[in-house]
């Protein structure tokens, strides 16, 4: 049996090590992220500029700051539905063999899924985008990164703390996805109203197509049986 406190300790001491790394080496990505962090929460009751928390270079996605915390967002999200999915059966006295193959198995084909949206967004769709678009999207990816990170710690205390049940979890989970589709839609609407008519036809196709239809296939895939 494989114990779940001492692979959670592993994770939580793994972060620290890479926040330390990040602190050194990438420190002024790391204070722009958590800058975001502060400013989305201080203010989620006040509309957003369309020029806040601005910056003046190319955004490099394929940095090793930024699929670090891809990689973490997927895994954050893969370890909540899976959680969800076998009704927090992994917190138990630790995983089976079988169990842990389907884990991995349900895991994979989640961060495949996500890969490749993050793929044909990255090459294709931001053909069709202007540079205002691709920074909002941008700004949206930092959003991620800091729920992403609560969700991550929200996880830890489950894992760590018997008091805290799968129901807790739910709950807790979807406050955080709450806030985060009331910072997004805060974002794309202080964009929005400013749009030409052909930038807000390929927002509405981007949303539907690669927002929207993936984690509606998945749900149905995973969850009707």
């Amino acid at each position: 049996m494989i114990e779940n406190q001492d692979i959670t300790s592993v994770f939580v001491l793994f972060l620290i090590l890479i926040f330390y790394f990040f602190q050194v080496f990438q420190k002024v990505k790391l204070l722009y992220l958590f800058r975001s962090a502060y400013y989305h929460f201080a203010n989620i009751f006040f509309p957003y500029n369309s020029n806040d928390l601005n910056i003046h270079s190319k955004i490099n996605y394929l940095h090793y700051f930024y699929i670090f915390f891809f990689t973490l967002i997927n895994g954050v999200i893969i370890v909540y539905l899976g959680s969800f999915y076998f009704n927090g059966s992994i917190k138990l006295e630790g995983m089976s063999e079988k169990l842990l193959s389907d884990f991995l198995s349900i895991n994979l084909f989640i961060f495949l899924m996500l890969l490749i949206r993050f793929l044909i967004i990255k090459y294709v769709i931001e053909i069709f985008l202007s540079s205002k678009f691709k920074f909002i999207f941008f700004k949206n990816y930092i959003i991620n990164i800091v729920i992403g990170l609560l969700l991550f710690f929200n996880f830890v205390i489950y894992k760590l703390n018997s008091f805290y049940t799968i129901d807790s979890l739910k709950h807790v989970f979807f406050i955080l996805i709450g806030l985060h589709f009331i910072f997004q839609t805060k974002n794309y609407m202080s964009l929005i109203i400013k749009s030409e008519a052909k930038e807000f036809i390929y927002f509405i196709l981007y949303l539907c197509a690669f927002k929207l239809a993936p984690w509606l296939w998945l749900y149905q895939d995973l969850f009707s049986t």
